[in-house]
């Protein structure tokens, strides 16, 4: 029974590590929370990025929000990442955020230095806050964690309500990886009904 249940949690773990296999997008009618809830932010709190700072969710009301759910070990993070400072680059600030999730279960201590050397790495140039417990993607995933995969990608309209999720890489009509184009294309269709 032991043994069992080890093999599990080392599945699951590899499952969770790959990102549980190809990316896969849904519009807000058919994702995880109703059509034209406002769900961002969704509570009023507050997170530490990985320098320390304070980082309130409340101040991106108004503008497109990217959430990405990620982690340190994800090879799929690997792939988008990039792309998502390429888009922090491109839009603007007022207009767009950004806002990476790390998911790594590590002490906080030890999340700040982890995380510093993968925003140095990467050169990422958008807030990168910790969520080791989870709190913040259980705001998203109330009835089942087990349906978390990383990377996962939140887009939310100037309103706050869920446009479209994105889990796994986002692909392209051709299931080619694509995050700049998918993402990109999301954001672009927000802007311009602003």
């Amino acid at each position: 029974m032991r043994v069992f249940a080890i093999r599990t949690f080392v599945c699951g773990l590899v499952l969770l590590a790959t990102g549980c296999g190809e990316g896969e997008s849904e519009t807000a009618q058919q994702g995880a929370a109703p059509a034209g809830a406002v769900v961002f932010p969704p509570a009023a709190h507050t997170w530490k990025d990985y320098e320390g700072r304070d980082v309130d969710l409340r101040d991106y009301r108004g503008k497109i929000v990217v959430l990405n759910f990620w982690a340190t070990w994800c090879g799929p993070c690997r792939i988008e990442i990039p792309a998502l400072v390429d888009m922090r680059a491109v839009y603007d600030p007022e207009q767009v955020a950004i806002i990476g999730v790390s998911l790594d279960q590590v002490p906080a201590d030890k999340a700040q230095p982890l995380l510093g050397k993968f925003v140095e790495r990467y050169e990422i140039n958008y807030p990168i806050v910790h969520d080791g417990k989870f709190e913040l993607i259980r705001t998203y995933f109330k009835k089942n964690l087990n349906s978390v995969a990383v990377p996962m990608t939140y887009v939310f309209d100037q309103q706050g309500r869920l446009y479209r999720s994105h889990r796994g890489v986002p692909m392209d009509k051709n299931r080619r990886p694509d995050p700049r184009g998918v993402l990109g294309d999301d954001i672009e269709l927000l802007l311009a009904r602003s």
